[in-house]
């Protein structure tokens, strides 16, 4: 079960715990996700709470409500959550670190060589 800490809302917090389950492929597109009271009962926290989270994944189509079914992850939800998070990832992490890379003079090509280093040498595309 999800233990949910307070340094940041419980919705923000659900909704980021979806996002991971679909990424890491235990929720697959089309596939129905609990119910809100089930979530709501499962994580011990107010159904409107779930409903925020749920909500807020709808409006930028990771989930889709099928009336009369339930809520669905969307078909392409996996690509959506990968490009708004590399998007971010790369405004509020990649550049400040690259910034600080030049602040402290390393080299294009010890950066180079470490990315190889990580990356293997491999595209991950």
């Amino acid at each position: 079960m999800k233990v949910f800490n307070t340094d940041t809302p419980i919705y923000l917090q659900l909704r980021r715990h979806i996002e991971e389950r679909i990424l890491s492929g235990h929720l697959k597109e089309d596939e129905a996700i609990p119910s809100i009271r089930t979530l709501a009962r499962d994580y011990s926290i107010n159904p409107l709470t779930v409903g925020n989270a749920l909500g807020a994944l709808m409006e930028e189509g990771i989930l889709c409500k099928k009336r009369g079914v339930g809520i669905f992850v969307c078909p392409d939800a996996r690509q959506k959550i990968i490009q708004t998070r590399r998007t971010s990832f790369i405004e509020e992490e990649l550049k400040p670190a690259l910034v600080m890379a030049r602040q402290l003079e390393l080299s294009k090509d010890a950066m180079q060589n470490l990315i190889m280093e990580i990356y293997g040498g491999e595209d991950v595309r």
